[in-house]
């Protein structure tokens, strides 16, 4: 329980906290060039890193500093599947500011959205399907004939045994 208080910690806050909207909002006039996404329902707002190589140990670095883009998927706003990693829980001692970014992905259900800032645009995403898999299904990896985004993460949160998806156009 001591090593991961952040995931008890993240669903109380969750439970107590007011219900927020996941409305579309109106573009913003000016959106900054740093790309983040923004989950708010669940809190998230963190950077998106985009990965050089889908080798492990980079792949792993690359998740301290954010959600990751997964090399060889389509970046966001084209058209394809943009599939973006997050943590669900990691070793507190663990480096890295995003160890639990998506603790709470499993609250987003249809219908919610959330925005991607990617080169100086805003992308709303609308969520279609979540499910759970097996880690060794990689059909979620498929590309796709238009703008689409798969949110992936492990599950439940603490384990690496399953994998939640988010998917979303």
């Amino acid at each position: 329980l001591v090593f991961k208080a952040p995931i008890f910690l993240s669903e109380l806050g969750y439970l107590t906290a007011k219900p927020t909207t996941t409305q579309t909002q109106e573009e913003p006039a000016q959106v900054p060039p740093n790309p983040i996404i923004s989950i708010p329902k669940i809190n998230v707002s963190a950077p998106l890193v985009f990965a050089q190589s889908n080798i492990e140990a980079n792949f792993q670095k690359d998740l301290e500093n954010g959600v990751v883009h997964y090399a060889n998927t389509a970046m966001p706003g084209e058209n394809g599947n943009s599939v973006l990693f997050g943590h669900s829980s990691n070793d507190w001692w663990e480096p890295g500011n995003y160890k639990f970014v998506f603790v709470l992905l499993d609250k987003l259900v249809v219908g919610d959205t959330y925005t991607l800032n990617y080169n100086s645009k805003q992308y709303v995403y609308q969520v279609t399907e979540t499910k759970v898999i097996e880690p060794t299904d990689l059909s979620v990896l498929t590309s796709t004939g238009t703008p689409e985004m798969t949110l992936i993460t492990c599950t439940p949160p603490g384990t690496s045994w399953k994998r939640l998806i988010v998917q979303a156009k």
